[in-house]
């Protein structure tokens, strides 16, 4: 007697096999482009494993997590391939009836990039809303998805070079820092751990940061390159 796949196992399995797709049709370098390919193997190797289940044995269920740490790291690897490594979680997010992800705020010195970034937002925000698409067709749901993680991923670049520039420093510090006694920005990083305000008031990294970015904020390499 064959099984049937249950409803949620269908949804992970469609979504794993479109973000397969959409890496496979994307155009990237070549070296990224060699990278997609890898890419949507996983995914479809995921999505193959996820169809397997037939309720026996958790043994595709545990190639799938594999398949899905194989993407994840590639992914990690190749910034240009325009994935960021919570599509995993979209995959997995009917199976394990977690939130869909939210992703980290960019706070971009620019103005023009910080509209843009509210305005992906909005647009995600209202995908994950709309949860009878989701059901009704996977497919072109989550491809809209993945279409406006692409464009967060060029964004999530060009804030990052933006950071970097020296005319942008103090915006940046403005943006990523705040000591917990004046609420300056004008912060020096010292020892691991360890900050000390223009006021004198010293304060470990986490009680400094008001960002997510965490020990790779822009403003402490910016700091540490003065």
């Amino acid at each position: 007697m064959t099984a049937t796949a249950h409803p949620l196992q269908i949804v992970a399995a469609t979504r794993a096999r479109t973000a397969a797709n959409v890496a496979r049709d994307r155009f990237a370098a070549p070296e990224t482009m060699s990278a997609l390919q890898f890419i949507a193997a996983h995914f479809d190797a995921a999505a193959t494993a996820c169809d397997a289940y037939d309720g026996t044995t958790n043994a595709p269920f545990m190639e799938m997590w594999r398949a899905l740490a194989d993407a994840r790291e590639l992914i990690t690897r190749h910034k240009d391939s325009r994935l960021p490594a919570e599509v995993i979680e979209y995959v997995t997010a009917p199976l394990t009836a977690s939130p869909l992800p939210t992703l980290p705020r960019l706070l971009p010195p620019s103005e023009r990039d910080a509209a843009e970034e509210a305005t992906l937002r909005a647009e995600l925000d209202r995908l994950h809303a709309d949860t009878e698409a989701a059901d009704a067709d996977t497919e072109s749901w989550f491809r809209a998805v993945l279409a406006v993680l692409a464009k967060w991923k060029r964004l999530e670049g060009a804030v990052d070079v933006d950071n970097r520039r020296p005319c942008n420093r103090v915006r940046v510090a403005e943006l990523h820092l705040k000591c917990i006694a004046c609420g300056g920005s004008t912060i020096r990083f010292s020892v691991r751990e360890w900050a000390v305000c223009e006021c004198g008031k010293g304060q470990t990294w986490g009680d400094a940061l008001v960002c997510d970015c965490g020990y790779d904020c822009p403003a402490i390499r910016g700091e540490a390159a003065n």
